[in-house]
């Protein structure tokens, strides 16, 4: 009996020595809030919302960016859309680094574009490891527009998304840093955020409630296979 306790000890410690650690941060909307829109003679706004998490080493160079999107959806005065409907995405946070949390809330006039948008970001559903020529641009001042754009070059695709809209597509945009320690004092860290104008007569107001869920867990070191 002793003999097996100490086998069962000696796997555990076998398993738990072969396995590292990593750390991983979820963006997870948990609710969109169309309190005035934007549209007053439809009354409704068609919407498309982008957004991306890009991590960054010690040294703050970025090295992976992973993107997300929703709509393209029909919004009502008074309407909330709810957690399940939204798609989380999820990155790597390398030790003593940080990760950028960036959204975009746009109101749709070309549709067809719009789609075209859409289809651009949903290709890509893993995170993506940043090349060396891009990681540089940790070191300029980016707009979460420039993020989202900065992700999609990442995986080779030739877009910026600013050269895409009209000033009054843009209903909002926002930006949040959070440190490794950070991420490790506060698991949840939540962000909430006001989208609201008044432009030529036309107002719109819309509330974003999103969480930041940071957990590390074991990996297992995959083998190679034999040759």
């Amino acid at each position: 009996m002793k003999s097996l306790k100490l086998t069962a000890y000696s796997l555990l410690l076998i398993l738990s020595t072969s396995c590292t650690r990593q750390t991983l941060t979820r963006f997870q909307i948990n609710s969109l809030k169309a309190l005035d829109l934007q549209e007053t003679l439809t009354r409704k706004d068609e919407l498309l919302m982008a957004y991306t998490l890009t991590t960054f080493d010690a040294s703050d160079k970025a090295v992976a960016v992973t993107t997300g999107s929703w709509g393209i959806q029909e919004a009502k005065t008074g309407q909330e859309f709810r957690e399940s409907a939204f798609q989380p995405i999820e990155i790597p946070l390398p030790k003593n680094g940080k990760v950028v949390a960036t959204v975009v809330l746009i109101e749709v006039d070309d549709y067809a574009q719009a789609q075209k948008t859409l289809t651009e970001i949903r290709k890509y559903h893993d995170f993506i490891k940043v090349p060396a020529a891009l990681a540089e641009l940790a070191d300029v001042a980016l707009t979460p527009l420039k993020y989202l754009s900065l992700g999609l070059s990442a995986a080779g695709v030739g877009f910026q998304m600013a050269d895409r809209l009209d000033d009054d597509d843009l209903l909002g945009q926002s930006s949040i840093e959070l440190s490794y320690q950070q991420a490790q004092a506060s698991p949840v860290f939540n962000v909430p955020l006001t989208f609201k104008a008044d432009h030529l007569g036309s107002s719109y107001h819309y509330e974003l409630n999103y969480d930041l869920r940071t957990q590390t867990i074991r990996v297992r070191p995959q083998r190679r296979p034999k040759s």
